[in-house]
């Protein structure tokens, strides 16, 4: 077992630092105890004044919390090997368990093996009864539009499709009536099917005479548009060349103005460019002004801020002391008036301070 760091004997003197020292286990096994533990370390840390202005002062403080995690680690490595044991028991229990579950499961299928293939087979068998009978109601629809082609194919199938009495045994009567109804659908759509290609082959031949004559039509009259359109488009073209010149000369006489316009425009929008410029340099300068003697306020700001923090907690940290120590002072001072000399005094102070007197404390 990993030793834990004892605590200060010559100050505590108390039972439970030497029982967690010797057995840190203690902590995690018995409530009472644990308490009892978490308390005394609490008044050690609740008695020690914390000095970081000296080395000696800070050294203390390096001890105190050293001492504190060493039994913080023996108590969490305590922890840790009861952990291991208990999970080893755990893990061999486990063990047993699953190789039972195997090797019963195993002769359990030993056993039932030749009911479970008698199983199977049988549940193959029902599922290809109940394919082909699902075959046969499917395939008796008829889509509008299908050609008697696949339906006498369809048909044909269903028509050789073998009922083996040793498959089908009680459901052999049911697959019977389903091909026949089946095979009567179909046949009645084949019938209808034919009648329905036949009447189309008509109407297709008659169509196509129809179109023929039309295509004549349209023929005689592409040829009459096209004499008309070309009569229009010599028009049109004498029209557009007459246009087109007069627009040349429009198009010329804009293009003078806006020449003159643009150079105009120009002009002045170069004299407002250099006094906007002007007016830019000038306002920068201001602004580079105005920010440097704003960033030199904020720095002298920010040093005045934080000389006037230093100062509050010095100021604090001093008057916490001297409150403690007058404090302490003023409980010595009356065990002297009580009787007790200065040393005796003092002894007793400390040990308030540091718990180890029952019901008595010290307020600061």
């Amino acid at each position: 077992m990993t030793d834990v760091a004892e605590l200060p004997r010559a100050e505590t003197g108390t039972a439970i630092a030497l029982i967690v020292s010797e057995t840190p286990v203690v902590v995690l096994t018995d409530k009472e105890k644990r308490a009892e533990f978490y308390a005394h370390i609490q008044a050690e840390v609740d008695s020690f004044v914390p000095d970081i202005s000296t080395l000696k002062g800070r050294d203390a403080i390096k001890s105190l919390a050293y001492k504190i995690t060493r039994t913080k680690t023996a108590i969490d490595a305590a922890g840790k090997e009861l952990n291991d044991e208990a999970r080893q028991r755990i893990n061999a229990v486990d063990a047993e368990r699953r190789a039972a579950r195997e090797h019963l499961d195993a002769l359990a299928k030993q056993v039932r093996a030749p009911l479970t293939e008698w199983e199977e087979a049988e549940k193959a068998r029902e599922a290809e009864v109940d394919r082909i009978i699902t075959m046969f109601r499917s395939s008796r629809f008829v889509e509008a539009g299908e050609g008697a082609d696949h339906i006498r194919e369809r048909g044909t199938l269903i028509y050789q499709t073998a009922l083996d009495p040793d498959v089908f045994q009680d459901r052999l009567g049911e697959a019977q009536r389903e091909k026949d109804d089946t095979v009567a659908h179909l046949k009645a759509a084949l019938d209808r099917a034919v009648k329905a290609e036949e009447e189309a082959a008509e109407l297709h031949r008659l169509r196509e005479e129809a179109e023929a004559r039309e295509r004549e039509a349209a023929a005689k009259r592409e040829a009459e548009e096209a004499e008309a359109r070309r009569i229009e488009e010599e028009k049109r073209a004498e029209e557009d060349r007459a246009a087109a010149e007069k627009a040349e000369q429009e198009r010329i006489a804009r293009a003078e103005q806006e020449a003159a316009d643009r150079a105009r425009r120009e002009a002045e929008e170069a004299a407002q460019r250099e006094r906007d410029e002007e007016r830019r340099q000038h306002e920068a300068a201001l602004a580079a002004e105005r920010e440097a003697r704003e960033k030199a306020e904020r720095e002298a700001q920010a040093e005045r801020d934080r000389i006037a923090a230093e100062e509050a907690a010095r100021a604090k940290r001093e008057a916490d002391q001297a409150h403690r120590t007058k404090v302490k002072t003023k409980a010595k001072e009356a065990l002297i008036s009580c009787g007790a000399d200065e040393e005796t005094a003092k002894k007793i102070v400390l040990a308030i301070i540091a718990g180890e007197i029952p019901a008595v404390r010290m307020e600061f």
